[in-house]
């Protein structure tokens, strides 16, 4: 029985769960042409902005802890959004596929709108302190993992397969720039209007985003929805769905493991290169900013150029990435940004990509549960590996953590573009 036509066998009753429909069924006339689909650029304007809204209280938040909390109490803080997520991510993903996307959406922006109301008006009469921030994060941390898998259903109910990855190149444009000008944003906003009007400015994108949802975006494919089995029944479903399908396994593991790697370097590596090296802090501003703009960069040319089989040439990519993250670790001024520029170009051309070939190729009954999947090893991974980057350089040198890191990195590539699995994809 094909993974892509007909449910996993139920673990919990030993029934089949009845068939589902091997692709999502074209409701009504086929859409327009994406270059000129309104409603889709409505839908990726509105993402910009609320991920603008997101940069605002992210660093905001960040202001706001350190200079009113003790370090350790600030991380704490600044953490509260991560279990929550990590603990309701799964659960999310069966949501994802059991009900309307649209609605578990905008149930769940209204909700974090309501949250940052709340908490705007709360410090506005004096409410402060960690146990309010923590309370905060743990709300909002809880909407996103019980919504987040359903946002990533939303594009493959809007536009026809081959422009996945179009739309996918768009929504990753628009993050970046999002948060390139909300961080600085942010900064501005803290200090001006103080913590209460970042908490307001975010929760207005997320009414807006919910606005775009309810008002504007209407579904064009009806996905086949999964049935109504336990929640746990469910969740076997879909660890059968990835057991039983070797590409979609393959992506799940690939996707789950790229961050491991990259992450740590933007995250902590470069930071410890710039000031090992004594060279200022605008010096790890250029970084980023170089990272930004090639991811941008790359993200333009991965929606250009299509590529025949691009699950095999998002890896392949990615096997120059990792040689690119050894680069960050030599005590070289043009060496840091020219890497991390081309870290960048890498990043965003393999996406658009990969995102693209992933959206295709993942069973659209199990979207959804594939996705929290995914999202959870992220959620779980990357907090393990910056600390684990910090420790290797910490006892040895930033340059051989980065080269352990990269190394691990382009040889992990170089066996997932190889595999059969992988390669066959279009």
């Amino acid at each position: 029985m094909s993974a892509r036509t007909r449910a996993a066998t139920s673990l919990q009753t030993g029934a089949r769960l009845p068939a589902l429909p091997a692709e999502p069924t074209l409701i009504g006339a086929p859409p327009p042409p994406v270059a000129r689909d309104r409603m889709v650029h409505t839908w990726v304007a509105s993402m910009a902005l609320s991920w603008f809204g997101d940069a605002v209280w992210t660093v905001a938040l960040a202001w706001t802890a350190v200079h009113t909390l003790s370090p350790a109490m600030a991380g704490v803080v600044l953490g509260a959004e991560t279990l929550p997520q990590a603990v309701f991510v799964l659960l999310g993903g069966v949501i994802a596929d059991r009900w309307d996307t649209r609605r578990i959406l905008v149930t769940g922006r209204l909700a974090q709108g309501a949250v940052l109301l709340a908490g705007a008006a709360a410090w506005a009469a004096g409410v402060r302190g960690a146990p309010f921030l923590i309370t905060m994060g743990v709300l909002l941390g809880t909407a996103t993992g019980l919504t987040l898998p359903a946002g990533a259903t939303l594009g493959r109910q809007l536009v026809r397969p081959a422009d996945l990855a179009t739309v996918s190149g768009w929504n990753q444009i628009g993050a970046r720039v999002a948060r390139l000008l909300g961080a600085p944003a942010g900064g501005v906003a803290v200090a001006v209007v103080g913590p209460a009007g970042a908490m307001l400015a975010n929760a207005v994108t997320f009414v807006a985003v919910a606005a775009v949802l309810a008002l504007v975006v209407r579904p064009r494919y009806l996905m086949p929805r999964m049935p109504h089995a336990s929640w746990t029944a469910s969740l076997r479903d879909g660890a059968a769905y990835l057991r039983g399908d070797e590409s979609a396994r393959l992506l799940v593991l690939g996707l789950a493991a790229l961050n491991v790697f990259v992450s740590p370097v933007i995250a902590l590596g470069i930071a410890l290169r710039v000031s090992g090296s004594g060279w200022g802090s605008a010096w790890l501003g250029a970084a980023e900013a170089a990272f930004a703009l090639g991811a941008i960069a790359g993200s333009v040319v991965g929606i250009r150029w299509k590529v025949a089989r691009p699950a095999r040439a998002g890896f392949a990519v990615l096997v120059g990435q990792g040689v690119c993250i050894v680069g960050t670790g030599v005590g070289s001024r043009a060496v840091l940004l020219a890497s991390m520029l081309l870290i960048g170009l890498a990043a965003g051309a393999a996406s658009v990509w990969l995102s693209g070939t992933y959206q295709r190729t993942i069973a659209p009954s199990h979207l959804g549960r594939v996705s929290s999947v995914s999202s959870l090893g992220d959620m779980a991974l990357v907090p393990l590996a910056i600390p684990a980057f910090g420790a290797l350089a910490a006892v040895t040198s930033v340059l051989t953590a980065a080269a352990v890191y990269g190394t691990a990195m382009s040889l992990l590539c170089l066996w997932f573009a190889t595999r059969p699995g992988i390669a066959r994809l279009r």
